[in-house]
């Protein structure tokens, strides 16, 4: 009974300091949730932070772009500013159209310099580029950007802003057609359908494509438009014209009927700035017989020796408008020969005409050289294809 009472202050005292303890650890995850919640809070709010800077920048830059597409095809500053707005105002930034007033869109005109940098100098004429400033700010229309949690950690906006130029730039291009012999063929994308008229003896292979029903009737039209559409540009680019089919030879029956041999790939029409020379040349070839077969990578590497050889340019984009109607069925991979083009600095845009073009590995071609493929099932949509590359390849963000 004597060790009762010290004993019991023993137990009260490590109660006391259990119960203690305990507290401490409650106030402890209490701290730890409120840093944790915080820091998701945080997390959230970058995240969404980057994804606006993301969708403003794709959204500035199609502005920019659009306007110098405007500015080459119509030739006018006004259908530029508008062709800006429009476009933007088709993407979205931060669940919102993205809305530019006429004073965000700037002409002017952009020089390349010695570095290869380009240089942009406002209301210069005539005009060669377009310069898009976007904001979401409080001084926007749209406003600035709410964060989810930016109340709490002291900051609820965001104003985010961009800038971006695309200029008109000096181009080399190198368009790579396709002569086999189906493209003598109708519009039916039926192999050895020739259109009516065409005359069958001794064998249709003995002569040119049909003056209006073929397929190569149709190509001239586009060849046609996309030369008229790149002689607008503020800076007509130099062009050069390749064909291929494949060799044709004195032991096969295209021989034995025409009396003719063929090569594989043939420069129609070296580096010049007299466009109309390919528009003549495309009409002269389809005054003639067309043989063989479709040694796609044969263009592909004459039209990179040509926009690499002496004389060109080292500071112009280089590119190839390749395009086929049919498959490749001579010579190497059209792939191999892509990635050697990419390695020379060389992007190629693929056209595949009618629904039997092999359009995968042109996809592949386009895609390995940072190219865009176009793919139409008809004259019209032929014609539309040439006429946005002419238009889009002189374009390029500087900004």
């Amino acid at each position: 009974m004597i060790h009762s009472q010290p004993t019991k202050a023993r137990r009260d005292c490590r109660a006391c300091s259990a119960h203690q303890r305990r507290g401490a650890i409650i106030v402890l995850c209490v701290l730890f949730v409120v840093i944790l919640l915080a820091m998701a809070a945080f997390s959230v709010d970058v995240a969404y932070m980057q994804l606006v800077r993301t969708e403003l920048r794709s959204a500035t830059d199609a502005a920019a772009k659009a306007g110098v597409e405007a500015l080459v095809r119509e030739q006018d500053g006004t259908a530029a500013i508008t062709a800006a707005i429009n476009i933007a105002a088709a993407n979205e930034v931060a669940g919102k159209p993205l809305q530019l007033n006429t004073s965000d869109v700037v002409l002017g005109r952009a020089t390349q310099q010695a570095d290869g940098s380009w240089a942009f100098t406002a209301g210069e004429q005539p005009y060669s580029a377009v310069r898009v400033n976007s904001q979401r700010t409080s001084g926007s229309t749209d406003g600035a950007v709410a964060l989810f949690f930016g109340g709490f950690l002291g900051k609820g906006n965001f104003e985010p802003t961009q800038t971006a130029t695309a200029a008109n730039m000096q181009q080399e291009i190198c368009l790579v057609i396709d002569r086999s012999h189906s493209m003598c063929f109708d519009m039916s994308g039926v192999d050895w359908k020739y259109p009516k008229g065409t005359p069958k003896k001794p064998n249709p292979i003995c002569y040119p494509p049909h003056a209006s029903n073929s397929r190569w009737a149709s190509l001239e039209s586009a060849v046609s438009l996309f030369v008229d559409t790149t002689k607008l540009s503020t800076i007509v680019p130099t062009a050069a014209l390749v064909t291929f089919g494949s060799e044709i030879g004195t032991d096969t029956a295209e021989y034995y009927y025409t009396g003719r041999t063929e090569v594989a790939v043939a420069t129609d029409v070296d580096l010049t700035t007299d466009l109309d020379q390919i528009s003549t040349a495309i009409y002269a070839r389809g005054d003639d017989v067309m043989l063989g077969g479709t040694d796609i990578s044969a263009g592909i590497d004459e039209a990179v020796d040509i926009l690499t050889g002496p004389g060109t340019k080292d500071l112009a984009q280089k590119s190839i408008v390749l395009m086929t109607d049919g498959q490749w069925n001579e010579g190497r991979d059209p792939t191999l020969a892509a990635a050697d083009a990419a390695a020379a600095g060389v992007t190629i845009h693929t056209i595949t005409f009618l629904d039997k073009a092999d359009q995968t590995t042109m996809i592949q071609v386009a895609s390995i050289t940072g190219g865009t493929h176009y793919h139409a099932s008809s004259q019209a949509e032929l014609e539309e294809a040439f006429e946005k590359l002419a238009t889009s390849l002189p374009v390029a963000l500087t900004e």
